[in-house]
């Protein structure tokens, strides 16, 4: 092999500076920006993360009054009994009132509990009624206090189809509230 000449040993000399400046910077100086840099970012999620909490710590005061004005309405959105059979009872009730209050003859009323979730209730009635009051029973189902859900309407107007003249309905209406145990009066 022949010495290389002046020139050849400077690109050389400059290739290996290069390729040592490169490896230090490979091994040495962007794993330490790198780690600034992840650190930062790091920082900024935390900041964020802390400004959010923040904002939610703050915002306790108005959760807590509303929580409060909720428990207030809680009689509107469920009935107190001071047992699951009693307010089972109350529900029975006041499905039999309500369609015996639109003029029906005594509905069938019985207890439902398939399909329900924990702690709440349910009953179904079949009852006959023309199509003006069952509209109004559902109406004041809804509307008075506490408020239940009706969860199924089933109508037949198999009498009407075959006389040719309106007749009453037969209907299942099938309603669920949640309930409440009332809290024991202290001795």
């Amino acid at each position: 092999m022949r010495p290389l000449t002046p020139r050849e040993r400077k690109l050389v000399a400059v290739g290996l500076l290069a390729l040592a400046i490169a490896a230090l910077w490979a091994v040495v100086v962007q794993p330490l920006v790198g780690g600034f840099a992840a650190r930062s970012a790091a920082r900024r999620e935390l900041l964020a993360d802390y400004a959010r909490d923040q904002s939610l710590i703050d915002q306790i005061p108005v959760w807590r009054a509303q929580a409060e004005a909720m428990k207030a309405t809680d009689v509107a959105y469920a009935i107190t009994a001071a047992s699951q059979v009693q307010a089972q009872e109350l529900l029975r009730q006041r499905l039999s009132a309500t369609f015996v209050g639109q003029g029906s003859s005594a509905p069938t009323v019985e207890d439902v509990q398939a399909d329900l979730p924990a702690g709440w209730i349910g009953a179904r009635a079949d009852a006959e009624l023309t199509l003006s009051q069952l509209v109004a029973g559902i109406r004041q189902l809804e509307s008075d206090k506490p408020y239940v859900v009706v969860e199924y309407v089933s109508i037949n107007a198999d009498q009407a189809f075959h006389s040719g003249h309106a007749g009453p309905l037969e209907v299942r209406l099938e309603i669920s509230a949640p309930f409440h145990l009332a809290a024991a009066a202290p001795p």
